[in-house]
């Protein structure tokens, strides 16, 4: 992959900011991307029509209203439903307790987002999967499994923790 990667940039239907979308839109260009930028409350249907018709090289979620869990994932359904596959990255405030970031972050990983960024180091962890990403692929990326916190584990089995 070249230096310069086209990148989709949108929010979910429920999150109506727009400061975190021009961050990341010049984060992203000083990064090397060419950022189509979706806005705020963006319907599903107009994020796989982008994706349909540009094929990105990376689709990245932003929400910081603490709904976007659930946007996500419908998002992702409505792109793998249509076989509509591309590197997917969400991160924000996904819920509205910090103390769920772990579990936000597994139930997003295992629905197939490429990876999830929450928390204090979240732009970190971005910037370093985009210096990857430009180098290696973004679909090669391999993300940290999600912390299991001991009180979680009582609902999976021992096949699950490993």
């Amino acid at each position: 992959m070249s230096a310069t990667f086209r990148c989709l940039l949108s929010t979910v239907e429920s999150d109506s900011h727009i400061w975190n979308l021009v961050y990341l839109q010049k984060l992203l260009e000083e990064n090397g991307a060419q950022v189509q930028n979706l806005g705020a409350c963006t319907p599903v249907g107009d994020v796989v029509r982008a994706v349909s018709e540009s094929r990105p090289d990376l689709l990245v979620v932003s929400s910081v209203n603490g709904h976007g869990l659930h946007g996500a994932r419908v998002l992702l359904s409505a792109l793998r439903e249509l076989r509509l596959d591309v590197p997917s990255v969400v991160g924000g405030k996904l819920t509205t307790a910090e103390s769920d970031n772990d579990r936000t972050r597994r139930t997003l990983l295992t629905h197939g987002y490429t990876d999830v960024f929450t928390g204090e180091d979240s732009i970190n962890r971005f910037l370093t999967f985009l210096h990857f990403g430009k180098s290696e692929g973004f679909s090669s990326w391999q993300a940290e499994s999600a912390v299991i916190p001991p009180w979680d584990l009582a609902g999976l089995s021992t096949t699950e923790v490993r």
